[in-house]
């Protein structure tokens, strides 16, 4: 099944000429056998290019001659399920190296308030008097939430990859082409004992890891219009992280492995941790969608077929670029409620384009202000998906400071005020009491400490944030559905079940709501 059709012109905004095509083809093995336990690891087996060696393609503009086919939505999606069912999990393994963790927090330091950056967080380069090496910080080299986003990219080599930059590997077949990241939902597993926590936690250490991720049922959207044009295709993406601790032996990363691919294989919804195995388990799903082609994607002349004799100096013959239609005017939300933290920020194009190497994420609609305009119809160049969830789980861990400080304020907190990106921190008693920090927590051995961590995050993103406009992130409590205790000291003797809920969100610089999401936290 052809993906995207070839094209054998550039255009003046960006050099997308390809000589090749990829398909999908049926598999006669698959990755990983249930029947050993050997790891092989296959990026991109899956699609195959078309070499100008080995033949002409077809021409796009012979196409055209033939009367267009009728899309039927389910053909199409009985043929997109067979094509992603057999694509086997795949394997990336990763080793846990605090260089990337450290570029990304680099990165964030000139866009986000130093309350939210990660502790032990230091922008500053290191003086003679200090080691060479100021990361990781030895006392807390714990993986931030979100952080294993630019840890296990998709390992496609550049020549497989679309026109666009984007890759196949999860791409539903034509016409549905142009990927976007819709949202999903991410569960920070942490199971055990306190010794074993302590072995199964994802530390930046050099310490083994693995993703297997595997993908769902592709679903259409007809849409409200009913045109063809405003169809998409979701497809779901689970992956499940596994760490290892450092003494683990090859056998048993394999095994362990070998067990999570078959609990994967038999569930469309994986857990996200066993509490009778050693490692640990972040379990994540991605909801990407894929919009169709541009009707004018591969042709820029304004008629159907060329002259007999085309003459590029003739004024009449001249390629012209067709820009992209502009997309429908995004209807503004207004969230009803006010944020218990917020602050504003502006992502910049050194930002973006940081966070795309960081990813190994080629995606032009991130870096090409022209290809972004003119192709897909944007004024800008878009913010990435995966960077607004680390932001957003970066303003929780802000505020989870901020509430967690001993502050008889309810305006605006000290460790708030100190930092003027900072927008508002109300930090009422009744948020003060049900995030209470137990007296002695705070001077505890690091290693034993416990503190609020992010347990899980749902989130959607609902209209596009471009580069060089100021988005506000809040983040608010949501109200305790259980009967509230006002006794400090009763409520620290179950803090190994306290939990709570807490809102976040982005606004667009008209405050309209462009990405929400729920975090689950938990004392632990």
């Amino acid at each position: 099944m052809r993906l995207f059709t070839p094209t054998t012109k550039t255009t003046t905004m960006r050099a997308i000429t390809t000589k090749r095509f990829l398909t999908h083809h049926v598999l006669s093995a698959t990755r990983f056998s249930t029947t050993t336990t050997r790891i092989t690891n296959h990026h991109g087996s899956h699609i195959r290019p078309y070499s100008s060696e080995k033949g002409t393609p077809p021409s796009p503009l012979s196409s055209q001659s033939q009367p267009p086919s009728t899309f039927n939505p389910e053909t199409y999606l009985q043929t997109a399920t067979t094509t992603l069912s057999l694509i086997p999990p795949k394997l990336i393994p990763d080793t846990l190296h605090p260089t990337q963790s450290h570029l990304l927090s680099l990165g964030l330091s000139s866009h986000l308030p130093s309350i939210c950056l990660p502790q032990g967080f230091n922008a500053q380069p290191p003086s003679p008097n200090k080691s060479i090496f100021p990361w990781p910080n030895q006392e807390d080299d714990q993986l931030p939430p979100g952080y294993h986003l630019i840890y296990y990219p998709l390992q496609t080599p550049p020549h497989l990859l679309f026109p666009d930059g984007t890759d196949a590997d999860h791409c539903p077949g034509s016409p549905f082409t142009r990927r976007m990241w819709a949202g999903g939902r991410i569960d920070f597993g942490k199971e055990g004992s306190e010794e074993q926590q302590q072995q199964q936690q994802f530390k930046v250490d050099g310490r083994k890891t693995v993703c297997v991720e595997t993908l769902g049922t592709p679903v259409l959207q007809v849409g409200n219009s009913g045109k063809e044009q405003d169809q998409k295709v979701y497809v779901d993406v689970w992956r499940r992280y596994i760490a290892f601790p450092p003494e683990a032996t090859s056998r048993e990363v394999e095994r362990v492995v070998a067990d999570v691919i078959k609990d994967s294989s038999s569930s469309t919804t994986p857990t996200t941790h066993n509490k009778e195995r050693k490692e640990a388990v972040i379990s994540e799903l991605r909801r990407l969608v894929f919009l169709r082609e541009r009707p004018d994607d591969g042709n820029e002349r304004s008629e159907p077929f060329p002259s007999p004799n085309p003459n590029p100096n003739h004024p009449q013959q001249k390629l012209e670029p067709v820009p992209a239609p502009a997309p429908a005017p995004a209807r503004i939300i207004r969230v009803p409620h006010q944020p218990d933290f917020s602050f504003k920020m502006t992502p910049d194009a050194t930002l973006l384009f940081q966070f795309s190497a960081l990813t190994f994420n080629a995606h032009a609609i991130h870096l090409d202000p022209l290809y972004a305009r003119e192709v897909e119809g944007y004024k800008e160049r878009l913010v990435h998906g995966p960077l607004t969830l680390v932001i957003m789980l970066r303003g929780v861990e802000g505020f989870l400071r901020v509430a967690g400080t001993s502050v008889d304020t309810t305006t605006t907190t000290t460790a708030a005020a100190a930092d003027s990106s900072v927008g508002t921190a109300r930090v009422s008693e009744v948020i003060k009491e049900r995030l209470f920090v137990p007296r002695g927590e705070e001077t505890a051995d690091r290693k034993k400490r416990k503190r609020w961590e992010v347990a899980s995050i749902e989130y959607k993103n609902l209209r596009p944030l471009f580069v060089g406009e100021e988005m506000k992130v809040c983040v608010r409590l949501l109200p305790n559905r259980e009967k509230k205790s006002s006794d400090k000291a009763g409520l620290g003797l179950s803090l190994g079940a306290r939990s709570e809920r807490v809102d976040v969100w982005i606004e667009a610089p008209d405050g309209g709501l462009a990405v929400k999401g729920t975090v689950g936290i938990e004392w632990r």
